[in-house]
């Protein structure tokens, strides 16, 4: 009994030595329980056969070129002076776009945005009417990001590479456009570095530009032309403020601009009372020896000017 009580005593000597339970399996020694924080769940990412369809928002570059090619031949420039109006960011407000592509005459251009995902289906419905179909590209304006366009904005400290991706993801959501204008964009279209190599990619698409003056300081126009590519500025905001004497007189100014240079341009949104002032205006302007045009044909000019 001597001896057991002996070992026994030893033994409890030595356990400080002994190796840990946690050393033993290499599992940390556990603290006390605090909450528990989750972590949000991770989406579940479908993975698309091989020969699926690109996402919807992955611009599918081959369809982009190809409705390029397929674009009718340019229609003659009609002699006298002419003016184009250009409705923009059509799409949200699906029975507004409806109304322009319904009550205005074919020969007003009408913009969509990438944004609305009626803006596919709307554009058909204005092609097929006679319209001329662009697209309103989201640029960065001096106050963002406090106000930001949306996603795939185009932005002054994005690589070029990288805003031509964004261009084509735009292209991807408007089926075969004329042409593109720049939705917000006071600082992108003060930008020359920034412009530069975009409209380089606007002209190898095969496309006009209309710079839509977002700002006073805007160098769309100067760079379009030193690459050669047809473009034209905007010369009136036509609804704002939006009151029917203001509209009147926008669209009486666009008509001396006209006949002064050759050609104007003017832009407006797609709500009521302006859609209602040009289809007066419209119907008097051949009394007035003005041709309304689509955009394309006004760019084109301008470009030749």
């Amino acid at each position: 009994m001597l001896f057991i009580g002996l070992a026994t005593a030893f033994v409890e000597l030595l356990r400080p030595f002994a190796p840990s339970h946690a050393a033993q399996t290499g599992e940390a020694a556990r603290p006390a329980p605090t909450p528990e924080i989750k972590a949000p769940a991770k989406p579940v990412v479908a993975q698309a056969p091989a020969t699926a369809s690109p996402p919807a928002d992955k611009p599918d570059i081959d369809e982009i070129q190809r409705a390029a090619r397929d674009t009718p031949p340019a229609a003659a420039i009609p002699a006298g002076p002419i003016v184009a109006i250009i409705l923009t960011e059509l799409g949200p407000n699906a029975t507004a776009a409806k109304a322009a592509i319904d009550r205005l005459p074919a020969a007003v251009s009408l913009a969509f945005s990438p944004y609305a995902d009626a803006s596919r289906e709307l554009a058909k419905t204005a092609r097929a009417g006679g319209h001329e179909v662009w697209l309103s590209v989201p640029m960065q304006p001096k106050s963002y990001p406090r106000v930001n366009p949306g996603k795939n904005v185009l932005l002054t400290a994005q690589t070029p590479a990288e805003n031509i991706r964004r261009l084509d993801w735009a292209l991807s959501r408007v089926e075969a456009p004329v042409g593109i204008t720049n939705m917000m964009g006071s600082a992108f279209t003060e930008s020359a570095a920034a412009m530069r190599p975009l409209l380089g990619a606007v002209k190898a698409r095969q496309l006009f530009y209309l710079d839509a003056r977002s700002s006073g300081r805007s160098v769309g126009e100067t760079e379009a032309r030193a690459i050669g590519l047809a473009a034209a500025t905007n010369d009136r905001f036509l609804d704002e403020p939006e009151t029917t004497a203001n509209i009147r007189r926008n669209l009486d100014d666009l008509v001396a601009t006209a006949k002064r240079r050759g050609y104007a341009v003017g832009y407006a949104r797609p709500v009521s009372a302006t859609i209602g002032e040009i289809e007066r205006w419209s119907a008097e302007l051949e009394a007035k020896g003005v041709t309304l045009v689509g955009a394309s044909l006004v760019a084109r000019k301008a470009g030749n000017g």
